[in-house]
């Protein structure tokens, strides 16, 4: 019996311990799916269920996770609180930006000159301090003057003379007395009331001739005042001039009639849109500044003369994929933009970029039209990605070197002519290789005289090369893009200046580059080089046959600022 016993304590312990097994088979934990919530204002609290927050008593946010460690998650909560906004991808037409520091001043043509056409004393200054308004005909002084008294008389006298007699020398007589009082600044409401009257005052009032700023007073009252004294300045502040001074490399860019931007110093929010109505003709003395104006019109006396603004002129305009400046994060590794996945899901994406402006980048890969970015909240989500994982943005996205870059609409338009290159025009463009590289290096050295006499040969070999080029090839508008660059040879040749030179020079890279990628010119192993900083920031490219960078744009000064942003071969 207690052997019976044994056994059947001993199955029954056996039957548990079997049934334990199979339960713990049967629910095994997924720490895997496990959920966690956060707190968007204290990230610090997280727990493993909903809740608020014990320390705002905001409620808990979950936690989602992504195999993409640079990709941020954001709620709409979130995204108002950083501010994080976004703005799509789109083509649109976008050039090179050259900003000038400049001031307000007065425009002269609008200024005018009150001044005593009879002599006399000034008995009344109505206006007796500078920056006062006025407006036409509003009283401005009284004179007293015994010629004007005597004019008077005989406007008297010749019209009693009319009234009696009635002749035609009378009514002559008559004209030529009331001309006399309007030439010396009597008005023909004066006149009129003279005649009623028909009593001479020895007092004269006197009335502002157009409406405007008193700017200068060069009188007192009770002084007196001979025939041509200067009394007031009166200028129209509604119209002024905007001045700003350029350097010879930056005059290159510029010609009478290009639209500029005008932003005064306060008043960044409301700019104002103009055109270039005056170029110095020739240098000032013992300087190579250059001078440029335009008008700005209506202030509403909201600016005055001597406001600091910035003149902003946009040149070079082409068709690109464009984003705003504030949305791209630049690191050494390159360029990244955080794309808008959708549902509060940001991910960092590298970019290939191209030309740049004050408010605007241009897209050369990475992105396409319609994406969207985010252009406010950029650095917020780069700093969240770096401090709070410890994940480098740019892992995966640095490949060996960039890619083919993309081209703007108008580039593609023209890639896509069906044009056939033939073996004898690719030598001619590699020919243009050997002048080019000895006007680098005559600005690498500075030397303005060798670099006219280099460009003089590189100007001489693209008209023959124009003169020679096929017929199928004039249809393709090859001509054009030679004109180009004979004009910006032929720019360096005629002067010895070394910054005309150089932005020349800069045009003229630039149209090299174009023509090697577009008709993919073999047998050339060269770097196409970029300086950030050169013509003040804008940035200049060059050609050369050395990685090592040597600078044509700085000389001595940084021979070696600049990087190598394509290989050719």
């Amino acid at each position: 019996m207690k052997k019976f016993r044994f056994y059947r304590f001993a199955f029954l312990v056996l039957l548990m311990g079997l049934w334990s097994c199979h339960a713990k088979k049967s629910t095994p934990l997924n720490t895997d799916n496990k959920k966690s919530f956060t707190c968007p204002m204290h990230p610090q609290i997280v727990q493993d269920q909903p809740g608020t927050c014990p320390i705002c008593g905001m409620d808990l946010v979950e936690i989602k996770t992504s195999d993409n460690e640079t990709e941020i998650r954001l709620n709409k909560n979130q995204m108002e609180l950083a501010n994080v906004s976004v703005q799509p991808v789109k083509y649109q037409w976008m050039g090179s930006n050259v900003r000038l520091n400049g001031k307000l001043k007065t425009d002269e043509t609008k200024t005018e000159v009150i001044s005593v056409r009879v002599p006399g004393r000034l008995d009344k200054l109505y206006i007796k301090e500078t920056g006062v308004k006025v407006n036409k005909g509003q009283p401005i002084y009284e004179l007293y003057s015994e010629p004007l008294l005597t004019y008077e008389q005989e406007y008297l006298l010749a019209l009693d003379q009319v009234n009696t007699v009635g002749d035609k020398n009378a009514k002559a007589y008559l004209e030529a007395a009331q001309k006399k009082l309007w030439l010396y600044g009597m008005t023909q409401e004066q006149i009129t009331e003279l005649a009623n009257k028909k009593v001479a005052s020895a007092t004269i009032r006197f009335v502002a001739p157009v409406s405007g700023v008193i700017t200068g007073i060069n009188v007192a009252e009770g002084q007196y005042v001979a025939e041509g004294t200067i009394l007031y300045r009166i200028e129209n502040l509604n119209h002024l001039w905007a001045e700003g001074e350029l350097y010879p490399h930056e005059a290159a860019w510029l010609k009478m009639g290009d639209s500029v931007t005008i932003r005064v110093n306060g008043y960044e929010n409301n700019p104002m849109l103009s055109k270039i109505n005056f170029l110095t003709p020739e240098y000032r003395q013992g300087t190579q500044i250059f001078m440029l104006r335009a008008p700005l019109a209506y202030s509403h006396l909201q600016w005055m003369p001597g406001m600091q603004t910035e003149i902003i002129v946009t040149h070079s305009k082409k068709k690109v994929l464009a984003i705003p400046n504030s949305a791209v994060i630049r690191e050494q590794g390159g360029s990244l933009v955080y794309k808008n996945e959708g549902e509060g899901k940001f991910i960092a994406q590298r970019v290939f970029t191209g030309l740049q402006n004050f408010d605007w980048v241009e897209v050369t890969q990475g992105l396409a039209e319609g994406d969207s970015v985010v252009v406010t909240g950029a650095y917020l989500l780069y700093s969240e990605t770096i401090l709070k994982k410890g994940v480098n943005p740019m892992a995966g996205h640095l490949p060996e070197k960039p890619e083919a870059s993309m081209v703007s609409l108008e580039e593609k338009q023209n890639e896509s002519d069906n044009f056939q290159n033939s073996p004898g025009w690719a030598q001619s463009i590699r020919s243009l290789i050997t002048p080019y590289l000895k006007i680098k290096d005559a600005l690498i050295a500075s030397d303005a005289k060798l670099t006219s006499t280099t460009a003089r040969e590189l100007k001489n070999q693209l008209h023959e090369m124009e003169n020679n080029l096929p017929e199928k090839n004039k249809r393709a508008n090859e001509t054009e893009v030679l004109e180009a660059l004979e004009t910006s040879a032929e720019r360096m040749a005629a002067t010895q200046d070394i910054e005309i030179q150089r932005a020349s020079f800069s045009n003229l890279s630039k149209g090299l580059h174009s023509f090697i990628k577009k008709f993919k010119v073999e047998n050339i192993h060269a770097y196409y080089q970029y300086c950030p900083m050169a013509f003040d920031n804008a940035g200049g490219y060059w050609i050369s046959t050395e990685k090592e960078i040597n600078n044509p744009y700085f000389g001595k000064a940084m021979p070696h600022c600049g990087e190598t942003i394509e290989t050719l071969k």
